[in-house]
């Protein structure tokens, strides 16, 4: 069962589909079946190559990479008994099992690939990943000509050339989007909680994988918001102009509408970190993102403490003393951290040092 269940969230995982909870629980599972591991890697060696595979010689690929499965060795479902011919057959067993299943997901994966070139899209156009670590911010060229600012700690995934009928990509995290016109040709943006498109504007998205909510703002034209699943506090889609934005809660399903200040939104591309009324823990987890540091609080009390404040192309240091100055609390920074106490009387907890 496990066996079928890993090969389920792995065929997820490289349709894009796979969820922060399903890769949770893909990870668990392959440490608990580390003979799947090398099985998987041929499956997404298969899977990776189909852009190179004619539609012809798919079978034949997949053909080759049963057989490359099938030399594996079978997992310990061997039991030794006095009748060696049926320790045999139940290893035989546990490998056209795992064969059986292995072809079922090879199909899947195929029929996939054959929807997605019967789309439009040609064979040879493969995907490209941009990539940013904490305390690191792009600038992306699209094939369009479009352009995305990306924020540190994101990741966003775009073809090589876009198809004739759309352009499509998919984000982790936050960007800003300035988007060519092309009524011809909407542009989509796939989040891991929701979708959104337009035909070309600019706006920018906050959709990091470990908060539980999206924010979209527009800056200029009209964008289209679509929740993932709509329930009875949101409508299918959700239109924003210019200086709207929309605050949408995945867990609890509450989709907010407001007006907004785009070039606030925007800031972080100019290096400007602004915070209004946002308590001590949403500012802190900004500031680990944008400088790179691990954040860790001494003080439960602390996390709530609510703090308003604009800088502009300032050290983290500089940030973390105003800050301080209107709210009672103490920090260290050192190479790797930024520790957060309740306040400069709390033991351990110095008022700054950089190591």
């Amino acid at each position: 069962m496990n066996e079928e269940r890993i090969l389920y969230l792995f065929t997820r995982k490289l349709a894009g589909t796979l969820t922060s909870d399903e890769s949770t629980e893909l990870e668990s599972l392959l440490i608990l079946h580390p003979a799947m591991v090398q099985k998987l890697q041929l499956l997404e060696q298969f899977w990776n190559d189909r852009t190179q595979t004619s539609t012809v010689n798919v079978e034949v690929s997949l053909q080759k990479v049963m057989r490359q499965i099938h030399a594996l060795p079978a997992e310990a479902e061997f039991v030794e008994e006095k009748d060696s011919a049926i320790s045999i057959g139940k290893t035989s067993w546990s490998v056209w099992r795992w064969l059986s299943t292995a072809a079922i997901v090879g199909l899947v994966l195929f029929s996939a690939w054959v929807g997605y070139q019967y789309s439009g899209l040609s064979s040879h156009i493969s995907l490209i990943e941009k990539k940013n670590a904490k305390g690191v911010k792009s600038t992306i060229e699209l094939p369009d000509g479009s352009k995305i600012w990306l924020n540190a700690d994101s990741r966003i995934t775009y073809p090589q050339a876009f198809n004739e009928k759309t352009r499509e990509v998919h984000l982790y995290g936050e960007a800003f989007f300035d988007i060519r016109k092309n009524p011809s040709k909407p542009f989509i943006i796939h989040l891991t909680q929701g979708t959104v498109r337009v035909l070309g504007t600019s706006f920018n998205i906050r959709a990091y994988e470990d908060e539980d909510k999206i924010e979209t703002s527009v800056a200029t034209g009209k964008v289209a918001f679509i929740p993932k699943a709509a329930t009875q506090l949101t409508s299918d889609t959700v239109f924003l102009r210019p200086n709207q934005k929309v605050l949408y809660s995945f867990r609890s399903g509450r989709l907010i509408t407001q007006a907004t200040q785009s070039t606030d939104d925007k800031a972080w591309i100019e290096g400007r970190l602004i915070f209004k009324s946002m308590t001590l823990e949403e500012i802190a987890q900004q500031l680990a993102r944008n400088f790179g540091k691990k954040v860790v609080f001494r003080s439960e009390e602390a996390k709530k403490y609510r703090l308003t404040g604009a800088f502009s192309n300032n050290t983290l240091e500089e940030i973390m003393f105003y800050l301080s100055k209107t709210r009672d609390f103490s920090y260290q920074i050192t190479n790797e951290e930024l520790v957060i106490g309740e306040n400069s009387q709390q033991p351990g907890i110095s008022e700054e040092t950089d190591q």
